[in-house]
């Protein structure tokens, strides 16, 4: 496996557990509090950097459809 790779397939678990979690969470903070944990899954993606921005186009995308 490449590092490519890795920090794909470490990417990819870091969104799984998201879109997880997106629904157990009544606002925003509360998400970014769970996902903090898990931010480590984006190293290497340039993500970390802009790991809440990431975060809310993810809760807008989820919210959208219910407002």
């Amino acid at each position: 496996m490449g590092m490519s790779s890795y920090i794909l397939d470490r990417e990819e678990e870091f969104w799984n557990i998201a879109n997880d979690k997106i629904g157990e969470c009544e606002h925003f903070s509360e998400f970014v509090s769970k996902m903090a944990d898990h931010k480590n899954l984006l190293q290497g993606t340039g993500d970390e950097d802009h790991f809440e921005d990431a975060l809310a186009v993810a809760w807008e995308e989820k919210w959208s459809k219910y407002f």
